[in-house]
């Protein structure tokens, strides 16, 4: 590692589907590449899905074996200096604390609760998948008829139906980051 590369952590976005994590994921990522030149890992829950975990179900085994291969990954990114978002529901506690355990072995981990009320996330719903699980076409979806437990001391909330995006990824650098990117 570089001086100029600076320390590996990863910021980790938890909520419900609509509560902004991709999006503020996706701003803070362009940001930290060109104001500290830090070249920048994004494992966006939708995409991991796809790429990582295409076979897997909804069930809470495979949801958890979902993030844990998220941690892996942001593990392995933060061991080598590098910087990474991930943006996942990843709904439950214990698989956040194994996530949180692994990657903080290598570096900071800074768990960011976007608590966007469900009333919000269901209005933001372009998949239409809120409208489908309500009807009953989809099961065990989070935050409808599957639980989403909430992080019980994260180190950032974030509701981004009361907190402009700009607003809120400067509450983000205010964490350690900005130190960490130096």
């Amino acid at each position: 590692m570089t001086a100029s590369q600076g320390r590996g952590f990863t910021v980790f976005m938890t909520g419900l589907s609509g509560a902004g994590k991709s999006t503020l994921s996706e701003r803070l990522r362009d940001l930290i590449e060109s104001e500290y030149q830090r070249p920048v890992t994004l494992l966006d829950g939708d995409i991991v899905r796809e790429m990582l975990s295409s076979g897997l179900t909804f069930s809470r085994a495979d949801r958890e074996l979902n993030l844990r291969r998220i941690g892996y990954v942001a593990g392995e990114v933060t061991r080598h200096g590098g910087v990474c978002i991930c943006a996942a529901i990843a709904p439950f506690r214990s698989a956040r604390a194994e996530a949180r355990a692994r990657i903080s072995s290598f570096g900071a981990f800074y768990e960011i609760y976007v608590s966007t009320p469900l009333a919000v996330c269901e209005t933001r719903d372009p998949k239409g998948l809120y409208r489908k699980a309500r009807r009953g076409e989809i099961r065990g979806f989070t935050g409808i008829d599957d639980p989403f437990e909430a992080p019980e001391k994260p180190d950032l909330h974030i509701d981004t139906s009361k907190l402009a995006i700009a607003d809120s990824i400067e509450r983000i650098l205010a964490l350690p980051l900005r130190d960490a990117l130096l």
